[in-house]
Parts: structure tokens; sequence; C-alpha cells
């Protein structure tokens, strides 16, 4: 480094020539020293390698050069930053190159490889789209027939759908001993028959909590009614509780059949599948079993077919009242209660049972009202000869009522255990 400084130095030192020639023959420097462009070359090449690996060293070459001359050096610097910057960011570009030329042919066709499993991919979902329409098509297809079955099947079954009438059922009860097992027993008859079916109950004086019990745990849909009319004849009690049955009727203007069912009496379950089919009024046979005599009676139509030709007759009487009918033996269509002009009754007025007249004519005086003559009844039952009611008489031997249907005094005498 001292050598350099000399040479470039332009000021002599003492020693003169000597000192001078010696450094001339022992400097490769001084041999170029007496061109001014050679030298000037030379100091540029050698800047450059000093400026790179020895930063002080160009300090000491920015020091000897004219300032002129910066601007170079500074262009010259960015060029040779930029080429190197240039070759980095070629440097992955070049690797990828050399990595495909070393890869294997099945592997340089990865790509075309990629885009046949696409396209089977694409073909498979278009396969499965196409499959799924098509069960769609077939489920649709399915669902229409099933439609097409089920109106046919409706309209095949309409006329059954239309005998399904509602049943209403009218029952009076009163407080006796036997007033608990008739409703009960009556309850599990109508459980047995198909609905749409009304339970209309008619107490005196006020709802009893032991009948509504008995009315809620039946399961059957009802109505509770209470006729408030004070009397002491217990024979017109009866005839009240179905006049307020008829009049709940008329003012609701129920659509059904109207039966009263009395709690004492035995029925069969097919009675009320047939009374279902009565256009206007339907009779039948009853068998009246007596309690003293132990005789049975039959009281009711004679048919041929559906058509009433006569009746039973025993009575000594039997042509003093119209109709030879007992009271559960016959149903009637309600509408003729509340729509007169659709049946042309010759009266308005309201059908009701009369109290006014002897015991023996209260159920013909009712039927009356209801149909002119025999043309307008049905009979049914075969031919009004099977017998689906029976009416026992049976009266209680004492008088005594349990409240809530429960007894406290099990025994008159308790006979202890041994």
């Amino acid at each position: 480094m001292a050598s350099i400084r000399r040479t470039l130095s332009p000021v002599p030192r003492a020693g003169g020539v000597a000192n001078l020639e010696v450094c001339s023959v022992g400097s490769p420097l001084s041999k170029s020293s007496s061109s001014p462009h050679s030298s000037f070359g030379s100091l540029d090449s050698r800047a450059f390698v000093l400026g790179v690996f020895s930063p002080r060293s160009l300090r000491a070459l920015e020091r000897s050069k004219p300032k002129g001359q910066l601007w170079r050096k500074v262009l010259l610097h960015f060029f040779i930053c930029f080429m190197i910057g240039v070759s980095i960011g070629f440097i992955p570009l070049a690797s990828r190159n050399l990595s495909t030329s070393l890869m294997p042919k099945h592997q340089a066709f990865s790509f075309e490889n990629t885009k046949i499993d696409l396209t089977s991919s694409i073909n498979e979902t278009t396969e499965f789209n196409a499959t799924l329409n098509l069960a769609v098509k077939e489920q649709q297809q399915i669902d229409k027939v099933r439609n097409d079955v089920s109106n046919d099947k409706l309209l095949n079954e309409e006329p059954y759908l239309e005998s399904q009438k509602l049943l209403i059922i009218v029952t009076q009860t009163v407080t006796n001993p036997f007033q608990a097992y008739y409703l009960h027993r009556l309850a599990q008859t109508l459980k047995l028959v198909s609905p749409p079916l009304l339970w209309i109950v008619v107490e005196m004086t006020s709802q009893s909590e032991e009948t509504a019990e008995i009315l809620r745990s039946s399961g059957i849909m009802y109505r509770h009614l209470v006729c408030k009319s004070n009397v002491t004849d217990t024979s017109l009690q009866g005839i009240l509780q179905r006049n307020v049955a008829l009049s709940h009727i008329e003012t609701h203007r129920l659509d059904g059949i109207v039966y009263f069912a009395d709690v004492d009496n035995i029925y069969s379950v097919e009675i009320f599948q047939q009374i279902r089919e009565i256009r206007r009024f339907g009779t039948w046979t009853v068998a009246k079993l007596s309690g003293d005599k132990g005789s049975i009676v039959l009281q009711g139509p004679v048919c041929d077919g559906a058509r009433v030709i006569g009746w039973h007759v025993n009575e000594s009487n039997r042509r003093s009242k119209r109709f030879h009918i007992e009271m559960p033996g016959f149903a009637f269509n309600s509408t003729i209660l509340w729509d007169p002009k659709r049946w042309h009754r010759p009266t308005l007025e309201p059908i009701r049972q009369l109290d006014s007249v002897k015991e023996s004519f209260r159920v013909s005086t009712l039927i009356e009202q209801v149909v002119e003559d025999e043309s307008q009844m049905e009979g049914l039952m075969n031919n009004c000869s099977s017998v689906m009611v029976w009416h026992i008489d049976l009266e209680p031997s004492h008088s005594f009522y349990p409240q809530k249907w429960m007894i406290k005094n099990y025994l008159d005498v308790i006979l202890p255990l041994v």
C-alpha cells in the first residue's frame, strides 16, 4: 500500500533521481506513467478491484482522483448491482428448467394426465346427474300414479263417506241406584261405534258430578244438558228431557240421525251402524222383557224388504193409536227438525213430544209429527226380523243412592278374621 501511494504522488521526494529510478524499475506502474491514457485505465481497473475488496484503498484512491470523475464510479457501481440482482432473479427459472429437463418422461406429462383425470371426473359427474334426473322423473311418475289411485279410491268410496252421517244419541238419566251402571254400560257400547257420534245426555235440575265424571272418562264426544223444569210427576221427566235435546238440535242445526237411547236398554253395536243408512225415518223391532212374568213381547213393524206393511200388536186397544212403535225402535233425520221445507212438512211448528196425551200414545204422537204414513218409513234389520234392542224393566228394590258412587258402610256386620 505504501508503494502505491508513492507511485501516485506527483511531488518528487528528496533523494533525487536515484530514488526515482529505483522506483521506476521496481514498480510496474512506473512503465505506464509516461502515457496519461494508459495510466488512467490502469487506475480504474485497480480502483475497481480495490473498491470491491478493500474499502480503505478505495477511499485513498478517491482522494487521489479528481472529483469530477465520481459519477462514473457511481454509475458503474449501480450497473454492477443491477446485473447482480437480475442474475439472482433468473436463478429460480433456471433451476425449474433444469429440473424439468432432468425429470423422467412419465412425469413430464403430469399436466396432461391431470387434464385427462379432470375430463374423466367431469364425465362421471355428468353421468351421475343424468342418473339422478332419471330417478327423480321415475319418482314423480310413481307419485302421480299414487295420487291417481288415491283419487280413484276416494271417488269409489264417496258413497261410503256420504253414509257416515253423524249419530246423535239422546239419553235422559235420573238419579237412581242403577244410574252409574246404566251409564257405564251404554258408554262402553257407544265406544265401539265408529265416529262421528255425539252423545247428548240430559239431566234434571242440575249437572251432577257423578254423571259429568262418567262422561269425561268415556272418551266419547258428548254434550251435558240440564232440564230445569220443576215437575212433581216423575213420569213426565223423560218427556221434558227429550224436548230439551230436540230444542238443542234444532237451535244448533245439527245434521245427523237422531236416536233416543234410554240407559236401561241393551243395544247391539250393529244397530248403530245400520241407522246411518236412514234417509228420513227408520224403524225396527224391539224385544221387551217383562220382569214380573218373564215373557218376551215383540213390538215394532212387519216389513217386506224395506217397506213397512204392518205392526206387531199385543194390546187390547191395538187400533187406538196410529203407529205401534216403542221409543228405542225408531230413528230419523235431524234436518226434519230445523228444515221443514226440505221435507214438505205441512206445519212449521217445532217437533216435540207431548205430555198432554196418555202415556201409551206419547211415542205415536211424536212420530206423527215426523212422518205422515208408512210410505215414508224404512224397515231395517233384515226385513225387520232381527232383534237388535232389548228392553228390560228393572226396578230397584230400594232408593239408596251412593254419593260419587262410593259406599262408606260396606257391611252391616263386621266379622273379624280368625
